[in-house]
This record gives C-alpha cells, structure tokens and sequence, in this order.
C-alpha cells in the first residue's frame, strides 16, 4: 500500500514538473514575440539563443526547438538582414515542421519565405510558396493564419501592379486581423491600403490608411518605420497640394532619420523634401535636395557593393574551415573552387562599378541638364515679370484716356471692351510661355486666335459674320506684336457694335503684308458695314484715339477709306 501511494506521488510530482516546464516555455516564447513585436530585437535574440541551447540537449522538445528556430528567422527578417540569412533557417525549417505535422509552423514558415524572396522580387517563389502555405491553411483550418496569407498575397499582387487584387486580399487581411486581433498583420493590412489607394489617386483615403499606421509605429517604437510613415503622409498632403503640411511631415521625419540612421531609407527625405519645392515651384531648393537625394543613393549602392563583398569573404571563411576537415587533395581542389569564385565575384564587382560609373555620368549629365533648364526658367521668368508689369502700365494708361473720354452709357461695353483688351495681352504672354523665345510672336496664329476671340465676345449668333484673315509674317518681335494685336482688338470691336447694326450679313477681311524689298509692312483692315470717317474730329472715341496712339508707336501712318464700308491701312517697319 506503501508503495502504491510512493508511486502515485511521484508520478504527481513528474507530472507537476512537466506542466511547469511548459508552462515555462510557452512564456518564453510569448515573451520573445513581445519583445520582436516592440522591436527589441537585440534581447530577443539573446533569449532566443539561450532557449535554443537549452531545447537542443532535451530529446522531447522537438516541436519547441522549431517554434524558437522560426523565431530566430523571424528576428533576421524583421532587423531587415539580407534575405539569404533567414531563408537559410527557414529552408532546413520547412522540411522539419512538415515531416513533425507541425502544419501551424510550416504554414507560417512557407509564408515568411514567400516574404524572403518577395524582398529580391522573386515573384516565380514567391508565388510557389505562397500556393504551398494556403494549401495547408485549408486543409488544417489554419483560420488564425489567414489574414498573414492575405497580406503576402495582396503585396504580391503589389509588386505584379494588379491593384484590385491587391485591394481585395489587403481588406480580407484587415478584416481577419482585427477578427483575431493580430496587430501585426493589421499594421500590414493599412500599409498595402495606403499603397494601393495612393496608386489609384485615393489620397484622402491612403491619407487615413497613413495616419493609421503611424499610431501602431508610435506605439511599439518601431523607429525607422515611423520614420517611413510620416514621409508616405507627406507624400499625400503634397499630392493633395497641401504643402504646408507636406513640409511639416516631412521634415518630423528627418529627426527619426538622423536618430537611428538607415542607409537603406536616409535618401527618402531629400527625395520628399525635392518632389515639395518642386511643386512650390522653389527651383533652388528642389535643385538643392535633388543633389542630396542623389548623393544618398550612391552611399546605399555603394553599402551594397560592400555587403556582397561581405558576404563573399564569409562564404570563403565558412568553406575554409571545411577544407581543413576534408583531405589534402579535397583542400586543393576546394582552393581551386574558391579561387575561382574570388574571380567571377572580382569580375561581377568590377562590372557593377563599372555600370555604377555609368548611373553617375547619366545623373551628373542629368544634373547639369537641370541646371541650364533652371537658368533658361529664370531668365523667362525675369523677362515675363517684365512683360506684365509693362502691359499692366498698359492697362493703366487705357483706363486713364478711358476716364477722360466720353461717357458709357452701356456698362457691359465698357467691361467688354477692356476684357478684350486684356485678353490681347494675356494671349500674348500664353503665346511666349508656348516658345523657347520670349522676345518674339508666331504672329499668324496669335492674330487668327485674337480676331476670333474679339469677335465671339460681340456674337449674338443672330448675324453671320465672316472673317479672314491672312497674314504673310511669320515672326514678329514681342515690341511690334503688342500694339498690333492692341489696333486689331479695337478694329474687330468696332465692326462688330457699329458697322453692322441694320444688317445680319458681313464681312471683315484683315491682312498682313510685307513689300518685295522687306522694308515695310502694311495692315490692311477692312468691313463691308455701313462704314465711318477715321479721320473725323466728331468720332473721338477712346478706340480711334487708342488706335491712333498706337500707330504711332509702330512709328507707322495710315490710309482711310470709307467708301463701300470701312478701310484702314497702315504701314509700318
């Protein structure tokens, strides 16, 4: 009896300590997930080490061991380490969890290597793989899993620019996260959203989708991804043409840069930085921060020339130490293998700084583009500045005689007579910003456009007035075409209020010509309407007198007929 009760106390005891070891392990592991989901990566490496050390001597933790390997991968990946360093873990992995049915395991470990070669744009195994992990999640019912399966699929569907998949999974993902409260994957679900929103012009949305992520970013510390957050929210105030707030985002992420430096996302400021001054139109400093963006970019090329070279020197370090196993004649043959290796690798890095070389000629060659089209910009600029300030003197000047000139009794030919007027010279300046050449006027279509556009403003569509137009001069100086268009203006203008007030029928004929020798040029202008004498001291309306102002500032002079209609020819160099 004895015995019996020493034997059941023991087997309590066995079994009290098998429940607490795992009670023990299963905290651990949490612990660890806490600490990769706040980022913390360095103490979740030294418990991850410290438990697989311990698991590899116990012969009844196999399935324990695999969860602490996976969480090894898992903390390669999230400290963002070159993809071969995981997927070597997580290739032995697979296999292992699928030979032990640890089907929870080898879905998400078929996922995480899906995510590995998405990250080298391997989109042929990532698909492979992906295909393999939503097999075991249906068959098994993995529901918990479902949201990371979507989130994988719907950035591969990103990379493939299929947005309305991408869209579809990225939701499914949101909704299955918050359904098993995996923030994770919720995080994720906002950041494909955002993407995919911003693609398609959605920016209020990606907007929201932002914001969003930037809360869970502050919340775990997730640095330089906070960093990534206030520039993607920069990005859509700029589209938005909120540039105010742009700048504000854009310049907070400048402080978590420079914190906790990245190569790998120090250039993405001076890029948002550009992309805003551009669009205020501030050429210095877009030019300024394009420089910078460039100067960053060769940094992180070069940083990936020296990691391949990294890693060539371990794998030579690696093989080196299996040689010294292996035979003599194995050692030899194994030099000879590394030497050639060394080679090709030489040669591989010889041929991207070679093409390294080239990307830096284009940009400099691009650099230097940009620096004559900013000039050009500039000098346009000026001389525009100086057109507008002339003609708004212009404008003065009419309103001016305007004020001492006989009484309106129409208001709205007041108002029409001086929009056309002004419309002469905005037509103008549009024609200017068309052409390389601020000093000069294609002047047939800026006469054709002008004549038509006067006309239209008195067309009341009841009369049917024809209009032709023919012009032998193809350039003009800016100095000529003003006045021309200005004497064009008040001609159309008058025709059209006065010359066919008792008929529905009409036509005005306007021609520019230059004789044989080229020394003199005649505007020739003529209606069919009832006419009126040019010359007369009754008609001393502020057109005639506009008109006759700006004859004289052609240095031309001028011929008048009113037989038959009205003629008005002047001449002029």
């Amino acid at each position: 009896m004895a015995l019996k009760y020493s034997f059941l106390l023991g087997l309590f005891f066995y079994c009290h300590s098998v429940v607490a070891q795992h009670s023990f392990e299963n905290n651990t592991i949490k612990k660890i997930d806490s600490l990769i989901l706040y980022n913390k990566f360095e103490s979740a490496q030294k418990i991850t080490d410290s438990i697989y050390k311990e698991l590899q001597s116990q012969k009844n933790s196999k399935a324990l061991l695999l969860e602490v390997k996976y969480r090894k991968a898992l903390i390669l990946d999230r400290q963002n380490k070159l993809p071969n360093e995981p997927l070597q873990i997580l290739l032995k992995l697979v296999d292992e969890a699928k030979s032990n049915n640890l089907y929870s395991l080898s879905c998400r470990v078929n996922l995480l290597i899906a995510l590995c070669y998405e990250k080298v744009t391997n989109l042929e195994l990532v698909n492979q793989y992906l295909n393999m992990a939503y097999d075991i999640y249906q068959t098994q019912k993995l529901e918990n899993l479902y949201s990371t399966y979507c989130i994988r699929r719907s950035s591969y569907f990103r990379f493939l620019k299929q947005n309305d998949s991408a869209f579809y999974y990225a939701n499914k993902a949101k909704e299955y996260a918050e359904k098993y409260n995996n923030e994770t994957d919720l995080t994720d679900s906002y950041i494909l959203l955002g993407i995919v929103a911003f693609r398609n012009k959605n920016y209020t949305s990606a907007l929201e989708y932002y914001l969003l992520i930037k809360h869970y970013r502050e919340k775990y510390n997730d640095t330089l991804s906070l960093a990534m957050s206030y520039i993607n929210i920069a990005r859509c105030f700029n589209e938005m043409k909120d540039f105010k707030k742009a700048m504000i985002y854009c310049d907070s992420s400048y402080f978590f840069f420079k914190s906790k430096s990245s190569l790998l996302y120090n250039f993405q400021y001076p890029k948002m930085k550009y992309e805003i001054f551009e669009n205020l139109g501030n050429i210095d400093s877009a030019y300024y921060y394009l420089k910078q963006y460039h100067q960053e970019w060769e940094i992180v090329e070069k940083h990936e020339e020296k990691i391949k070279t990294k890693e060539l020197e371990e794998q030579y370090q690696s093989k080196q130490k299996e040689a010294i196993i292996n035979s003599k004649n194995q050692q030899l043959i194994f030099i000879i293998i590394i030497l050639f290796v060394i080679t090709v690798a030489s040669i591989l890095i010889v041929r991207q700084n070679r093409k390294i070389s080239k990307q830096n000629k284009i940009i400099n060659k691009q650099i230097g583009e940009l620096s004559q089209i900013i000039e050009q910009k500039q000098m346009l600029l000026s001389e525009l500045q100086h057109r507008v300030k002339n003609n708004l003197q212009h404008v003065i000047s009419i309103l001016e005689i305007q004020k001492e000139s006989v009484d309106f009794n129409n208001i709205d030919e007041l108002i029409r007579g001086n929009q056309n007027r002004i419309h002469s010279m905005a037509l103008l300046h549009k024609k200017l910003h068309v052409t390389e050449n601020v000093n000069e006027v294609e002047l047939p279509k800026y006469i054709a456009e002008l004549s038509e556009l006067v006309k239209d403003s008195y067309d009341n569509h009841k009369k049917k007035i024809q209009l032709n137009i023919q012009c032998e001069i193809d350039i003009i100086s800016l100095d000529k075409a003003f006045p021309i268009g200005l004497i064009i203006v008040e001609l159309v203008s008058n025709s059209m209020k006065y010359a066919f007030a008792k008929r529905n029928i009409g036509i005005i004929n306007i021609a520019i010509t230059t004789n044989e020798n080229k020394t003199e040029n005649k505007l020739s202008y003529t209606d069919n309407g009832e006419g009126f004498d040019f010359n007369s001291t009754l008609n001393k309306g502020l057109g005639i007198e506009l008109i006759k102002g700006l004859i004289g500032q052609l240095d031309g002079r001028f011929e008048t007929n009113q037989q038959g209609g009205f003629e008005l020819v002047i001449y002029f160099k």
